[in-house]
């Protein structure tokens, strides 16, 4: 009983087995053409790249003829081996020939299903291979600008570099124009990233972005703050923008002038003499630490009523005495001194013209000489003459 179960078994299963045995590879005969990929889906005016690859399963080296057939018009299809077009592959006996599928989509062709078929065909033995194709919508045109760092500190002197990236997120190749909307009295520049030549536009081919450096110059008398400009990226069917912020902060400047707005006047040789002087902060920050210095001729003695003042506030005055006094053999005649106030941040010089007179006290003298002499020469002659 036991011995029958085990022979009916044993019978039942070599049906099995057997099938098992003709589906080995063993038992695999022809020419066979696959892909990893049968379907894909790309849009119009783009490439695609679709491994190949031919089987040889026990037949004898042959050469097998390769070609693609169902292509709409317009539509560029290649196969490439080794990295260069082929019409034929040579397979080995239980071999294989690995080759690459090129696709060109014309821009013009609708979206839509397709399908092509890619051949094989050997001595005695062929393969074809379907391969369907989804063609998508193209993308929307499309452009971003996208700054590293939207705020840049600096003076109303400073020139603000902005590191922008403009990216071409569409399907078609666009020329882009640039352009930056900023208060009057402002100007802009654009240049490619580590380039030196000033730009107006550049080609972004699709998909491709460039780093732009946007430098942006306040007007010198900009006060401080925060200034907010709008940089543009124009293209010829989307436009990107990104805003960049200039934090400007405050700038000293002084002017110094003299009394009655002159800066002229008179002092006697070896005489002191005070000029007032008028120093005014018109910049839009505290003048700090301000000192004066003059470069006087050679000679001639030099000191300020203040020497030094910790700071003149925006808009602020500052009264400052310059005691002169020419050297004692000054020539009479005009002389340049030359007058700096200089702070952190500023270095403001002036030319103050001084007119040197001689005192009247020798011409007074030397009329008294000659008088003396006069009345000595007269005393001589009358005292001679009655001799």
């Amino acid at each position: 009983m036991r011995v029958g179960v085990l022979v009916g078994v044993i019978l039942g299963l070599m049906p099995a087995a057997s099938f098992a045995k003709d589906a080995s590879p063993d038992s695999i005969k022809g020419l066979y053409l696959t892909t990893d990929f049968p379907a894909l889906t790309i849009r119009a005016g783009e490439e695609a790249s679709l491994p190949l690859t031919v089987y040889n399963y026990g037949l004898p080296p042959q050469r097998t003829t390769l070609s693609v057939a169902d292509a709409p018009q317009g539509w560029t299809a290649e196969i490439e081996g080794a990295g260069k077009p082929v019409g034929a592959a040579f397979v080995d006996y239980d071999g294989k020939a690995s080759l690459t599928l090129k696709l060109t989509i014309p821009e013009s062709e609708k979206p839509g299903a397709y399908q092509i078929t890619v051949n094989a065909e050997g001595d005695g033995a062929k393969s074809a291979l379907p391969i369907s194709i989804q063609l998508a919508p193209p993308l929307a045109a499309k452009l971003t600008a996208i700054p590293k760092f939207p705020m840049l500190s600096g003076s109303a002197r400073s020139s603000f570099d902005f590191a922008v990236t403009v990216k071409n997120d569409g399907a078609n190749d666009t020329t882009v124009a640039l352009k930056t909307d900023a208060p009057e009295g402002y100007t802009e520049s654009y240049k490619e990233q580590y380039g030196q030549q000033d730009i107006t536009s550049l080609l972004l081919k699709a998909g491709e972005s460039k780093d732009l450096t946007v430098s942006v110059k306040p007007n010198p008398s900009a006060p401080s703050g925060k200034v907010a400009v709008s940089f543009e990226a124009i293209g010829e069917k989307a436009n990107a923008s990104a805003e960049l912020t200039l934090d400007i902060g405050g700038l000293p400047a002084i002017t110094i002038t003299g009394a009655d707005d002159r800066l002229s006047g008179e002092a006697y040789a070896g005489q002191e003499r005070s000029i007032p002087l008028t120093i005014v902060n018109i910049g839009s920050a505290p003048v700090v630490n301000v000192g004066m210095t003059a470069t006087p001729p050679e000679g001639w003695k030099v000191t300020f009523d203040p020497k030094r003042v910790p700071t003149i506030p925006v808009g602020g005055t500052l009264k400052v005495n310059v005691l002169l006094t020419p050297g004692a053999q000054a020539i009479a005649g005009d002389y340049l001194l030359n007058v700096t106030a200089i702070g952190d941040g500023i270095d403001q010089n002036v030319s103050y013209r001084v007119t040197v007179l001689t005192s009247t006290l020798w011409g007074v003298a030397g009329i008294g000489v000659i008088l003396i002499a006069l009345l000595v020469l007269v005393g001589a002659v009358g005292w001679f003459g009655r001799r």
